[in-house]
């Protein structure tokens, strides 16, 4: 795939298993595929003494209400998703407080009508917490799983209620102790791996680029480079998320904080560096004496990324970097020698070397600042703002609820969509009078996605799981005659589950399945609930997938042209930024970056759900996936534009801002009223004043255009045919 005016998309290499034909089948192939990573040891230990110790005092104490507490052990440490101790610690205790209120008001009795009427009202409320964020969404529907437990099985006498709150309560402390207390408390400790993350991502990108071949096609545009990119963004996003909530959560800061801030700084700085340089190496010439020039600029990028590397394992491991051996110099040498190089050749590596010294500099201080981690030493001599909100920017929980409260808005439809078919379960279920009829309205809570594809796949998971550990927990009831024994295997169980929960869902449920009917068995002493847990399942299953069919059914090809559109025009407000003259502040230009990179990653992950729910042609796919890899590419043009402005920033781009502005408005206008573009100017205006390099680099934004304007002409009609009026808010 080449980065000119003839650029096709035979280069993309789509995602493994992501074919659109054979629906089911992908879905049914990706149960058991695992993700790459470590299983969260520590996580499944503590989940499983959350749970264990408590059973073990139930089963000594001969006291089945003080299960209650193990019921909060497990949910409290399943709402523990890491980062700042703060923000674990607010997420912990509000699933403590409110599980406890929860019991406490729904135990007693009530008739079927007031149930239906609950579960309505609550499972609704619980819905709406998606709109402050993952771990809130994971509150919610813990506590909506919870509510439906409680209702299901209610004591009679107020003292029985009260206790089981205290019991409940004493089971979410005892959580909450293990893990913000007896683990190590280490408040910078995610901070510092979710930058090091950055600095792996970064030596990756810096990696790749350097075994780019002399000879063959452009290596900008592959399926892997566009992936790197976003991974990219996503650890600075996640990254700075993580370090602002932890040094909000301080009261005085400290000077680890401020290394971690240089260190995110510099992060950011070289990702827009490494972009400018993977755009110039891809457009610069490869021939003649040029061949050298790209060969010690290779060079110097694999010193990169052992410098990043360094510093990354400084971040993990606490150890002192050691610096790679750079020859900055070397582009230089051979832009001097005799002959040189004849323009624009000359511009575009002398470009290049500056480039290089830059990210030079920017290494050489995330290696000497985390050389200075361990060791306290004060900080070089840099500009380092506070990396936390201004007082007053963070808004306020009714105004996000307010924007929410429309239905355009996923979460509305989402909300309503689970509170509806979750009191459809409850009615039914309770109604036909089923053994432990709550695992049907369970099922729905946990199966129903905001996604029609994530819930069919989430419903293909929960109904695998539950029958293969269903199986499992029959085998083991015959097994185990002892009751200590089931008590022993309930949290191995539990603490191998959760461990392996980030890596395959269905295995964890797998492993669920069979630790939770062993749980309801020795309370209750049936041992037929295997076959009951199965059935309920199964039809909590089938309602979840009604649900998603029948209530506001909002495809994904209803989106995707929305979230593509925002991609587009956060890429015109950024080169309008970049056109500006004077050359404006860096912390304007990255801000806009941002922007573009947010959205981005917002449209990829769009795409991915579309390839889930695609049902039509495989190659009507290839339009979507133009879009996606052009509009980064795009963004990478303006990014190396930007790079360059600082040697000629007199240089007049308004007549190609405003053409390159009024196109990307013209396609993104297209992709929202889902109709073909109007025609592309065949020439862009001369830039006045500007180099051979500016030029060149401003000739490859203006094709790159060109292809984002064949693709959104050729968007099939499945994804033009879309509701008009859909316009959903994000969530």
């Amino acid at each position: 795939m080449r980065g000119d005016g003839g650029e096709a998309t035979e280069g993309w290499v789509a995602p493994r298993g992501r074919s659109a034909r054979g629906h089911l089948p992908r879905h049914v192939a990706g149960l058991f595929r695992f993700q790459p990573g470590r299983p969260a040891v520590a996580a499944g230990l503590r989940t499983g003494l959350a749970l264990g110790v408590p059973l073990l005092v139930s089963a000594l104490l001969q006291m089945p209400q003080a299960s209650w507490a193990g019921m909060a052990g497990l949910f409290v440490a399943l709402v523990d998703k890491g980062g700042p101790y703060r923000t674990r610690a607010r997420a912990m205790g509000a699933m403590t407080v409110l599980g406890a209120l929860v019991g406490f008001i729904i135990a007693l009795p009530s008739p079927l009508w007031v149930d239906v009427g609950l579960t309505f009202f609550w499972v609704t409320a619980c819905g709406f917490a998606r709109c402050y964020g993952d771990t809130p969404g994971i509150l919610g529907m813990l506590l909506a799983n919870l509510f439906v437990v409680s209702l299901a099985l209610p004591v009679h006498s107020p003292k029985a209620v009260l206790l089981q709150a205290v019991f409940f309560v004493a089971g979410g402390l005892w959580s909450m102790f293990l893990a913000l207390v007896l683990w190590p408390l280490r408040p910078y400790r995610p901070a510092r791996l979710a930058i090091a993350n950055c600095y792996e991502e970064l030596a990756s990108v810096a990696e790749a680029v350097a075994v780019w071949p002399l000879e063959g096609p452009s290596r900008v545009g592959t399926w892997d480079a566009v992936q790197r990119a976003a991974r990219v963004r996503q650890s600075l996003e996640t990254a700075r998320a993580t370090l602002g909530a932890t040094r909000q959560g301080r009261q005085e800061e400290s000077g680890r904080g401020e290394h971690l801030l240089v260190l995110l700084e510099d992060a950011d700085a070289m990702s827009l560096l490494l972009t400018a340089m993977s755009e110039s190496l891809d457009e610069a010439p490869r021939e003649g004496a040029c061949r050298q020039a790209r060969q010690e600029a290779q060079r110097a990028l694999r010193s990169l990324a052992v410098d990043l590397r360094g510093v990354a394992g400084a971040l993990v491991r606490g150890t002192v970097p050691v610096p790679a051996s750079w020859d900055v110099e070397a582009v230089t040498r051979v832009l001097q020698a005799d002959g040189g190089l004849p323009e624009p050749a000359r511009s575009q590596y002398a470009h290049l070397a500056g480039l290089l010294g830059r990210v030079r500099e920017h290494s050489a201080v995330a290696v000497d600042v985390a050389s200075r981690l361990e060791r306290g030493g004060p900080l070089p001599e840099r500009d380092t703002k506070p990396f936390s909100m201004d007082p007053g920017q963070s808004r306020a929980w009714w105004a996000v609820l307010g924007d929410h409260l429309t239905p355009e808005s996923v979460v509305f439809r989402h909300a309503l969509r689970l509170g509806l078919t979750a009191t459809v379960a409850t009615a039914l279920a309770e109604g036909l009078g089923l053994n432990h009829w709550y695992w049907v309205t369970i099922t729905v809570i946990v199966v129903l996605q905001p996604y029609a594809g994530l819930t069919t796949e989430k419903g293909l998971q929960r109904v695998a799981g539950t029958l293969l550990g269903s199986v499992l927990a029959m085998g083991l009831v015959h097994v185990l005659p002892e009751r200590w024994m089931m008590l022993a295997i309930i949290v191995v169980l539990i603490c191998v589950s959760v461990s392996v929960r980030p890596l395959n869902f269905t295995v964890f449920q797998v492993l669920l399945a069979p630790a939770l009917v062993l749980l309801a068995e020795i309370q209750t002493g049936d041992w037929q609930l295997a076959g009951v847990r199965i059935l309920n399942t199964l039809l909590g299953g089938a309602l979840a997938l009604l649900g998603i069919r029948l209530l506001w059914p909002s495809p994904e090809h209803a989106r995707f042209p929305e979230e593509v559109a925002s991609v587009l025009r956060a890429d015109r407000d950024y080169f309008r930024e970049v056109a500006r003259t004077p050359v404006p502040k860096e912390s304007d230009l990255r801000e806009a970056r941002r922007k573009v990179g947010v959205a981005l990653l917002s449209a990829e992950a769009s795409f991915q759900r579309l390839l889930g729910e695609w049902k039509g042609p495989a190659k009507e796919l290839e339009p979507g996936m133009a879009l996606i890899t052009f509009a980064r590419r795009l963004t990478a043009a303006v990014t190396a534009l930007a790079a360059s402005r600082a040697w000629h920033p007199t240089s007049d781009l308004g007549p190609v801002m405003r053409y390159v502005s009024d196109a990307l408005e013209e396609l993104a206008s297209a992709l929202v009223a889902r109709r073909a573009p109007g025609g592309l100017k065949r020439e862009a205006p001369p830039v006045e004043g500007a180099d051979a390099l500016e030029r060149t680099q401003v000739s490859r934004l203006v094709r790159q255009l060109g292809v984002l304007h064949h693709a959104v002409e050729r968007m099939p009609p499945a994804l033009r045919a879309a509701e008009a009026d859909v316009r959903p808010v994000p969530a």
